[in-house]
């Protein structure tokens, strides 16, 4: 019964750890090949407010997970040129807030 208790408060308080934080996708132009999505990996990787980075290789897509607030679009751009490629779009909490294919008015 004890176990029981556990798992169900567990499983109630995870959402609660995801409440606090920021989910950012982008897309990066210019990644061929295994190779670039790994130098993008290891710029991306030295930025310590990432908790989470998961890219996909086939729809060269980034999920990122930042702590809330702690996203700068301003950073993210600035590693992702790093590495030698540029933002193409970006996604917060599900929004698009940048499409490179958009000119600025």
């Amino acid at each position: 019964m004890y176990n029981m208790k556990k798992i169900i408060l567990i499983l109630l308080l995870i959402p609660l750890f995801t409440l606090g934080q920021d989910k950012v996708k982008f897309i990066a132009s210019g990644l061929t090949c295994s190779m670039c999505s790994k130098a993008v990996h290891v710029s991306l990787s030295s930025d310590k407010s990432i908790l989470k980075i998961d890219p996909n290789l086939q729809t060269q897509e980034w999920n990122l997970e930042y702590p809330k607030g702690e996203f700068k679009i301003e950073s993210l751009k600035k590693r992702v040129e790093d590495a030698g490629f540029s933002l193409a779009k970006v996604w917060l909490n599900g929004e698009l807030i940048f499409d490179s294919r958009k000119k600025k008015k």
